[in-house]
């Protein structure tokens, strides 16, 4: 898959084709520092990239491996520093009975997997994680996260201690309750 057929495919969040990255092992490619901050932004070595369509690009063709994440191509992989999540989740429509999820990225997914959303402990705080893509997940920007809070706790799902989002007849867990 050449980088303008990427690209090409990447200007709609609908009908999104990812290359087949997990399909791809070149060697390992250091030097570079690519990481993604707390707010989703992209970083080439300390400086912000700017750009959004190679931000799109470069999102396009990253793998998570065990725990480490890498951007990789046919021929080489890049090692990429993630400190939370690589995908920022930035709105949610409530369709009927379903979670559809915007990211940072130009990237809508619906919310259907019971085990697409687990909670994790970050510096004391319990943060949901959303599995986007693969095994790449995502965070929920802090304005969607209160919104998704108020959504879920109108519908009043809680269970053992649990705030849960139902979406397509399953539920996920959003935080804690108090």
């Amino acid at each position: 898959m050449s980088i303008s057929k990427i690209t090409k495919s990447l200007e709609s969040s609908k009908d999104i084709k990812f290359p087949p990255v997990h399909l791809w092992n070149p060697e390992l490619c250091i030097g570079q520092q690519i990481s993604i901050n707390r707010e989703g932004e992209w970083f080439y070595n300390k400086s912000i990239i700017k750009n959004q369509k190679l931000v799109n690009l470069f999102a396009s063709v990253l793998r998570k491996d065990d725990d480490e994440y890498f951007l990789v191509t046919p021929s080489e992989k890049v090692p990429v520093e993630v400190e939370i999540a690589p995908y920022m989740i930035i709105d949610f429509k409530h369709n009927e009975n379903t979670i559809e999820l915007t990211t940072n990225l130009n990237y809508s997914f619906e919310l259907e997997r019971p085990e697409s959303m687990r909670l994790i402990d970050l510096e004391g705080t319990t943060l949901p994680l959303i599995k986007v893509r693969d095994n790449l997940e995502g965070f929920f920007s802090r304005s969607v996260y209160y919104k998704i809070i108020d959504f879920a706790l109108e519908a009043n799902h809680v269970n053992n201690g649990i705030l849960l989002l139902e979406s397509n007849s399953n539920f996920y867990p959003v935080g804690k309750i108090a």
